[in-house]
């Protein structure tokens, strides 16, 4: 479970405090827009895993049903 939650919601967890700082804490604004862009950057790298791993796993299904396809024609 504990894991799970390291896993899932600890960088959203942490994109959001980054993005609602400016509103809890007295920053100025140039350092709210950087912790906005970071808080974007976390967002993307948390997102850019699973579509990797979904787009590694569709061309590996297409090469694999390319090659059984090609063993099925001889």
């Amino acid at each position: 479970m504990i894991r799970w939650f390291l896993d899932w919601m600890l960088l959203p967890l942490l994109a959001l405090g980054l993005l609602s700082l400016g509103s809890i804490a007295p920053v100025s604004d140039l350092w709210d827009k950087v912790f906005s862009w970071i808080a974007v950057a976390v967002m993307i790298g948390y997102l850019a895993g699973p579509m990797r791993d979904y787009h590694r796993a569709r061309r590996a299904d297409q090469s694999s049903s390319a090659a059984i396809s090609s063993s099925d024609q001889m």
